[in-house]
């Protein structure tokens, strides 16, 4: 079995009434749909035209959102359904990341991801979805696409002989929707197909009076990052289709998965940085390889635990995480590594504050899954399919060589505190100087590759060129790359200067690689999905 929908665009004449049915069926509450009508507009005035389109999870048979969920809350029935069990929830919003549709959002009641689940208890006892009744012009139809017998089926077997053409969402993301739209206009399903002037539309953000409105045409960046006239009465305009109508839907994830970033790569690169040092000739008996390292490491990755849980909808659950968790997402493997992380760190405190021997090999142990703590982020994001900036193949050695940075940047700011050698002052320049340089390598790479979708390069142009620009360049690369590579190598070079000036390098590269991640992080999810 495998249900599906067929839209049929034709007919629909955007009345709503499928998302005011969805929305009664599933006490789904204000602000959030789980199916909504897109508006966009095209000509000038008097000239235009209003295409619709019916918008909505897309039951996708390699669905992203459940291999990348934790617990197993999303899952593929074997009718082919998309379903989910709010009961496991952790509100990590990872789903949201994978979605390339924006089908899923967070009930603002229960703190759960909620979306279409083709209203499973009507199609259990032989009913259609409550869309598909509902719409007055019989625009939606739905079935199971494997028997001959349903509607959908019939409609297949007719649009063969009509030679129709049918068109699916983001069919480049590999995800199999099982949703087809007939007659649609292709910039209604194409999230940059229709350029959002960011003025709120139809029914959003009114002006006070007419008296108020500026009819001189003016040209401004829309909120997808392309220029768009502004449209006078009488006037024409060139440009792409308006957004009109749509339903909102914010970033789920912001400055805490950026900080979590920070925190861990401390955590990771410190102990990697240490390592780095004994290979130096640093002295692997002294109270900062013993015990200093391990609770400076620890503390950062308690930070790290600390910011995933805050960051949860559901923190009360977090723990499903490790009881309830899904072998196949990053999140849980990545639970295991911090775990694994925490483990060897709390032994290695122990054990160096006992004298035992054995002491460097717990470094070289917590060095090799301080490497797995950098990297797996790299994964998690990957399985994020709807965020194409985060499918880069540099982004693992943009991890490692952030945790680098800020590792040895972190060992720099230890001097004050503990008596290091010139070793492993020398070893943690180092550490510094290659992370930052790594960084610039991989930063130069992903900005002059090509884009493979549009996707991507929308999302370039606002990491690069667009809101979050200054951040990146400034924050990311002026302070969290070339300023620790110039302090750092200044010190590694002899140069008759303070000590201080490695240290602030050192600062700088927290500070800076702060930045570059939050502007990553920001710029993927600033493209619309839908």
């Amino acid at each position: 079995m495998q249900y599906g929908f067929v839209i049929d665009q034709t007919a629909c004449i955007g009345c709503h009434a499928c998302t005011v049915a969805c929305k009664t069926e599933h006490d789904v509450p204000l602000g959030v749909n789980r199916t909504w009508v897109k508006y966009i507009e095209s000509g000038t005035w008097p000239d235009t035209k209003r295409a619709f389109s019916v918008l909505r999870c897309n039951h996708c048979s390699d669905a992203p959102c459940v291999s990348i969920c934790p617990t197993g809350a999303l899952f593929r029935r074997d009718d082919g359904i998309v379903d989910f069990d709010t009961s496991l929830c952790i509100g990590c919003k990872s789903c949201m990341q994978a979605c390339p549709y924006d089908a899923l959002y967070i009930d603002p009641l229960d703190n759960t991801a909620q979306k279409c689940n083709y209203c499973v208890h009507r199609v259990e006892v032989g009913l259609e979805p409550a869309c598909v009744v509902v719409c007055p012009e019989g625009a939606i139809i739905s079935g199971d696409l494997n028997d001959p017998t349903t509607p959908i089926s019939r409609f297949f077997q007719d649009q063969l002989l009509r030679d129709d053409q049918l068109l699916q969402r983001s069919p480049e993301q590999g995800t199999r929707p099982n949703l087809w739209y007939r007659g649609v206009d292709k910039s209604a399903i194409d999230p940059l197909g229709a350029v959002d002037p960011g003025d709120g539309g139809i029914w959003g953000d009114p002006a006070p009076s007419f008296m108020t409105v500026d009819l001189t045409p003016s040209t401004r960046e829309s909120k997808n990052g392309q220029k768009t006239p502004s449209l006078s009465l009488g006037g024409r305009s060139d440009g792409p289709p308006r957004v009109v109508y749509n339903t909102d839907h914010p970033m789920p994830w912001g400055w805490r998965v950026s900080s979590y970033f920070l925190t861990k790569g401390i955590s990771a690169g410190i102990v990697m940085a240490l390592a780095l040092s004994i290979l130096f000739g640093a002295d692997s008996e002294s109270a900062f390889a013993r015990w200093g390292a391990p609770l400076i490491s620890g503390f950062f990755l308690a930070l790290t635990g600390l910011l995933l849980v805050v960051d949860l909808k559901r923190p009360d659950r977090f723990h499903y995480i490790l009881t309830k968790g899904n072998p196949g997402s990053w999140l849980v493997k990545g639970a295991w590594i911090l775990t694994a992380h925490a483990v060897i760190l709390g032994l290695w405190f122990l054990f160096g504050l006992a004298g035992a021997g054995f002491v460097p090999v717990l470094i070289w142990a917590s060095a090799a899954v301080g490497l797995g703590v950098a990297g797996y982020t790299a994964f998690l994001f990957g399985q994020a399919e709807g965020r194409d900036l985060w499918q880069s193949p540099t982004l693992l050695w943009h991890m490692v060589a952030g945790a680098l940075a800020v590792g040895g940047g972190a060992g720099l700011l230890c001097t004050g505190i503990f008596d290091l050698g010139m070793s492993s002052r020398r070893a943690f320049a180092w550490a510094l100087v290659a992370g930052a340089a790594a960084l610039a390598i991989v930063t130069a790479i992903e900005y002059f590759s090509r884009h493979p979708t549009s996707n991507h390069a929308a999302a370039m142009h606002h990491l690069t060129k667009g809101a979050h620009a200054a951040e990146w360049w400034l924050g990311g690369q002026v302070i969290g790359v070339v300023a620790p590579m110039v302090l750092g190598a200044a010190f590694l070079a002899g140069a008759p200067v303070p000590f201080w000036l490695s240290q602030l390098g050192g600062l700088a590269a927290l500070i800076g690689i702060w930045f570059a991640d939050d502007a990553f992080v920001r710029a993927g999810q600033s493209v619309p999905l839908s």
